[in-house]
């Protein structure tokens, strides 16, 4: 009897505890004090590389010159170690989180498919006053089901084509007459006879996703479906089967392999994202003024000549127990428009609030890049960046969807059938349906 009594002394004694556990958690207060000194407490971030560098020493001294009394400690981690820590500290109920990480705008559903309650709701702690200061497409990936934003937007990786201006001007191609996919590939034609060599390369299915975006379209319906062979989807793969069959396309096997081909003028356009301005900085100097920018070719004449590739957000773990200290460092670290500047000159961080495009830093000729505007060129095609849906399976679907093009480029396989093979290995091997 005594064990009896021991077990049920010790089940209600449970009871009473997680009651007043969950009674602390529902009593929890955010409320924003109006005095930024009134704001208390120490806050662990989690961020890598050139996102790291910003948080910390371009926008922590900044910050604790309003906010004095909150500690920022930014844990500088490697892009795998951050998922992979966040993922074994969600699987175990928040145990060992910081109280603000960084997390790719195509992972934030990966984790709140599995743990829903993973993050904070920003909008109750009052983000949703900024979601106008920042482009729509940017603003609706980092939502839930229900509207409220989970994750407050950082950088952004709006896509342009960078290409050689000297090569260009050689083979006599006047960049502003490409207006189309077709008007790219006859002038790829036209680099391949001059030259010899491709006229871009690749080492992912990058492209695809690109003409996908400009179109409205993405790997998923709003719904999360699958919708890789969508008439969008067919088109986008006709204009790369057209690049293959025109010989002015070549796979650059990696990361490495793209940057060698750059360097080393195998290729001369690279449809990218701003972002490859900070590698080819750092990696091909000896090219200065020789690179320039213009706008994605559409895929139909008068069709949208912007998409997005990249791009990360600032979440707060819900078992964070300094969530008014974190919201206000993230508000800050995201709205600040010095600090967003100083995150692109100091970094190649390409910001995402629209504020900071006013700035004459976005203005400035950049001699670097034909001593023309170049943030400002990309700036100006954020407004037309079309809102995709990265849903939870994203990554499993992109590493399948590269293999497949890898088979396009390198086998004889046709293009439209990389579609229906992607859609059918997503299926099977990740189990997501299929839209009609």
């Amino acid at each position: 009897m005594r064990k009896y009594w021991f077990i049920s002394f010790f089940m209600m004694m449970s009871l009473i505890l997680g009651a007043c556990s969950n009674s602390a958690s529902n009593s929890e207060d955010l409320t924003i004090p109006e005095n930024p000194e009134d704001v208390k407490g120490e806050v662990t971030v989690w961020a890598w590389a050139l996102e790291a560098n910003y948080l910390e020493k371009d926008v922590t001294p900044a910050f604790n010159k309003i906010y004095p009394n909150v500690k920022v400690t930014v844990e500088n981690l490697g892009v795998d170690q951050v998922y992979q820590k966040l993922s074994a500290g969600l699987s175990s109920g928040g145990s060992g989180l910081p109280d603000l990480v960084q997390v790719e705008n195509n992972r934030v559903h990966s984790f709140t498919n599995k743990f829903p309650d993973a993050f904070t709701n920003l909008s109750k702690l009052g983000y949703s006053e900024h979601e106008d200061k920042f482009s729509t497409s940017k603003v609706e990936g980092l939502k839930d089901q229900d509207g409220n934003i989970i994750a407050a937007p950082r950088d952004l990786g709006p896509v342009g084509v960078i290409y050689r201006k000297d090569i260009f001007e050689e083979v006599g191609i006047d960049p502003e007459s490409i207006e189309t996919w077709d008007d790219y590939i006859e002038a790829g034609k036209k680099v391949v006879a001059h030259t010899g060599k491709a006229f871009l390369g690749t080492d992912s299915e990058a492209l695809l996703r690109i003409m996908l975006q400009q179109q409205g379209k993405y790997y998923f319906t709003e719904d999360g479906k699958l919708d890789l062979t969508s008439p969008e989807a067919e088109k986008a793969a006709a204009i790369i089967q057209k690049m293959k069959d025109a010989g002015i396309i070549t796979y650059t096997t990696n990361w490495d392999g793209q940057v060698a081909a750059m360097k080393n003028s195998e290729v001369a356009s690279h449809p990218g994202a701003v972002w490859w301005s900070g590698t080819m900085l750092e990696q091909m100097p000896e090219l200065a003024g020789k690179w320039d920018m213009f706008r994605l070719p559409a895929v139909d004449e008068g069709g949208v000549r912007a998409a997005n590739d990249g791009g990360s957000a600032l979440a707060i773990p819900s078992s964070s127990e300094n969530k008014v200290a974190a919201y206000v460092f993230a508000e800050f670290a995201t709205t600040d428009v010095d600090s967003q500047i100083l995150g692109l000159t100091n970094r190649g961080l390409f910001p995402s609030l629209l504020e900071a495009y006013d700035s004459p830093i976005l203005t400035k000729n950049q001699e670097y890049f034909n001593n023309k505007p170049f943030f400002k060129n990309f700036s100006d095609t954020v407004a037309d960046i079309q809102p995709i849906n990265h849903a939870p399976a994203e990554l499993e679907v992109r590493s399948i969807m590269t293999s497949e093009f890898q088979a396009f480029l390198l086998e004889d396989k046709a293009a439209k059938q990389m579609l229906i093979d992607g859609e059918k290995q997503s299926k099977q091997q990740i189990g997501i349906g299929v839209s009609e």
